[in-house]
């Protein structure tokens, strides 16, 4: 019994780490409004998306169909970086989304992503 709990600490641990390591991180490309709420967006967190769009007087709607981020729709944004508390925050559907990617291919992702806004 005395061997199972620092082997089972020890796992848990290296977990954790190979979870973290592949955490991305996205950076504001400048302090627009727009890429405030693409970074609010980007924090995949509803409290504090909520909160910048209180902030600035911005509604859903504004935020579904006149927002881009990185030029790209923010359903298309959402997707691509599997932000789901965002999605459903702002009501996007996630799932209509259809891809077709070479799985055998070697692509290395970067855990850093610059986020500007619509001008």
């Amino acid at each position: 019994m005395n061997k199972l709990a620092p082997l089972c600490t020890i796992t848990l641990l290296s977990g954790l780490l190979v979870t973290t390591a592949h955490a991305k991180q996205f950076v504001a490309a400048d302090d627009s409004l727009a890429t405030e709420l693409c970074m609010a967006i980007a924090s995949n967190h509803s409290l504090s998306l909520r909160k910048t769009m209180a902030e600035h007087h911005v509604s859903t709607n504004v935020m579904q169909n006149r927002l881009a981020c990185n030029g790209q729709s923010t359903t298309k944004f959402a997707s691509i970086h599997r932000l789901n508390n965002t999605a459903k925050l702002l009501r996007l559907d996630l799932t209509t989304h259809t891809e077709i990617r070479d799985l055998s291919a070697s692509t290395t992702q970067a855990d850093t992503f610059v986020v500007s806004g619509s001008k």
